[in-house]
């Protein structure tokens, strides 16, 4: 295996929460230098989101924040100072990138515009996360993920099937936030890419309102060629069902495929029923949907998963477990490919966490563990020419 895909990248990460966080995580766990400026005594305020490890709140056993920030080393800067502005240029000027996610204007305010960042170290790549981006009228407000969810049109289409009328729903585990993380990495990537050819460095507007929004083509294209939206839209792509049902350990995801419905019966061992409507038209399973699940239910919750999977799957019909995270774990495709890693912590022990979704050949992916609050102060201010004397009265006076 050859050297990481970032090895010569130093970026400064000023970012905080799930988004930016997730963005440099993987420029650092590809080999980047990422160092993590936090605020004084407080941090990122991912230390503060659960879960942590015994149930027991504490800045350096929080999962959300392990998880993000892998890899990354840890300062501590006070950059509402002229002190801390003036120490950050120093870190800036031999810098690759920048995130920030301080909100529109907040980085003229404390004297550190892109114009000025500019100057300081022309090659500079800035990528600015925020809800809503730089401009707009919406650029100063904030947001969570379930407003940017709102407002970016995913929560509207997260329907059930069968009653595409019930009130929007939310799609778990702040997807919005890391889908904002994920195409800020992307950016990133192509911004370095670009400055190989101009040896210049760029502007990263990033919105998260507008990367929810970007993963909604096919809906924006149904709306607009076809007037129907998922909410009136009762069907997906092959008719109902395309469903998710209980069984007897779990729940399972029922879709049929192109004709596939009159399989049924026969996994269910019911062949008498192949021509029945509900199971040869399409039609007429989306004009009474309730008659389809009185027949399917009762057996269904009689079987297993696992073995209910195997067999549709032998008669091509395309239904598939749905995994609780205990079960993720556990699960031999992602096992098989060592998709979880293992890292030890000085405060937590040994952590199992979710490694690289992504092999890259001829370059490494290593685990390894998130920084401790400023545990990087000495090493980082050391290579500035800062004594542990100057480290000792900065942190006095709540510099650093």
């Amino acid at each position: 295996m050859g050297e990481k895909a970032f090895s010569d990248l130093k970026v400064l990460d000023c970012t905080q929460g799930i988004a930016g966080p997730y963005c440099t995580k993987w420029l650092a766990d590809f080999g980047a230098e990422v160092i993590k400026v936090e605020k004084p005594g407080k941090g990122d305020i991912a230390r503060r989101m659960g879960p942590f490890l015994g149930d027991e709140p504490n800045p350096e056993k929080s999962g959300t924040f392990f998880y993000l920030n892998t890899n990354k080393k840890s300062i501590t800067l006070n950059l509402r100072s002229e002190t801390g502005v003036n120490i950050f240029k120093k870190l800036v000027r031999a810098a690759d990138v920048l995130t920030e996610d301080f909100g529109q204007g907040i980085m003229s305010e404390i004297g550190l515009s892109y114009e000025v960042l500019k100057e300081v170290n022309p090659r500079l790549i800035v990528t600015s996360v925020s809800d809503f981006g730089q401009t707009g009228p919406y650029r100063h407000y904030k947001a969570t993920n379930l407003t940017l969810s709102g407002l970016g049109g995913t929560m509207y289409t997260s329907r059930p099937t069968k009653e595409p009328m019930n009130r929007p729903v939310i799609e778990g585990g702040l997807q919005a936030e890391y889908i904002t993380g994920l195409l800020s990495f992307i950016a990133t990537v192509a911004a370095l890419i670009s400055r190989t050819r101009s040896n210049k460095g760029t502007q990263i507007d990033i919105s998260g309102i507008e990367s929810v929004a970007s993963t909604l083509t096919m809906h924006f294209g149904e709306y607009s060629y076809l007037g129907v939206s998922k909410r009136t839209n009762l069907v997906a792509i092959h008719g109902y069902p395309n469903d998710y049902y209980p069984c007897k350990d779990g729940w399972m995801n029922i879709t049929p495929g192109i004709g596939g419905a009159p399989n049924i019966p026969l996994l269910m061992e019911m062949p008498e029923l192949q021509d029945a409507p509900l199971f040869a038209k399409p039609s007429a399973r989306m004009a009474e949907p309730e008659k389809f699940d009185a027949l399917v239910l009762p057996w269904l919750k009689e079987q297993h998963k696992w073995e209910t999977v195997k067999q549709a799957q032998e008669i091509r019909l395309g239904f598939t477990p749905v995994l609780t995270p205990g079960e993720l774990l556990e699960d031999e495709q992602l096992r098989a490919r060592e998709f979880f890693a293992k890292a030890n912590h000085p405060v937590m022990g040994e952590v199992t966490y979710a490694g690289a979704p992504a092999k890259l050949s001829g370059s490494r992916w290593s685990p390894g563990r998130p920084p401790l609050l400023g545990e990087h102060n000495q090493e980082i201010y050391g290579g500035l020419g800062y004594s542990k004397e100057d480290l000792v009265k900065l942190q006095k006076q709540g510099l650093i």
